[in-house]
């Protein structure tokens, strides 16, 4: 039995990853200038010989719902700070002003609030496919186990009921965000 827990765990534990990845893909699409702030503190800057996160190098500020300012503490890597935005590739481009660098987030559209469900919705079908990918993987360790046919059908029955209960926490997490996208 303690093969088979350790594989239950296992399991959980490869789709709980899948998960937070699908969380993180989501949480990015963006809808204000609240929400992708996060984001931008995040992002890497190439400078001094080294990596630093944005928010280790500039401030960031939320002006309004659609414009952020970012202000480097050393005007020297604003260049940097510009570049590392760009190639973040988040749906903007960021306008250098030679002292701070202003974002203007563009308004979404109602067709794009539904191009974005439908991205989100993709990024969701894959991700289900990956959660069952890794049900397969787990029900073959299962069958290569030597133990009773009981025993067999118990852990194939836990690995489904795991995989369903991801599958649904996927689906909440699209409603979830379809609901906000539409509201806003």
């Amino acid at each position: 039995m303690d093969e088979l827990n350790n594989i239950f765990f296992s399991c959980k534990k490869d789709m709980e990853k899948i998960l937070k990845k699908l969380k993180e893909e989501i949480h990015r699409i963006r809808l204000g200038s609240k929400s992708i702030s996060s984001f931008l503190g995040k992002i890497k800057i190439k400078c001094y010989g080294s990596y630093f996160l944005l928010i280790e190098v500039a401030n960031i500020t939320v002006l309004d719902s659609m414009n952020i300012t970012i202000h480097p503490w050393d005007r020297s890597i604003i260049t940097h700070i510009d570049k590392a935005i760009i190639d973040a590739n988040l749906g903007f481009m960021p306008t250098n002003k030679g002292e701070f660098i202003h974002i203007h987030l563009p308004i979404i559209t109602e067709e794009g609030r539904k191009n974005l469900i439908k991205k989100i919705k993709l990024q969701t079908e894959h991700t289900k496919i990956l959660i069952r990918n890794v049900r397969k993987k787990n029900k073959q360790y299962i069958r290569k186990l030597k133990i009773s046919k009981d025993f067999l059908k118990v852990g194939e029955n836990k690995i489904q009921k795991i995989t369903s209960e991801y599958i649904q926490k996927i689906e909440d997490l699209f409603l979830y965000k379809e609901q906000e996208i539409l509201i806003i």
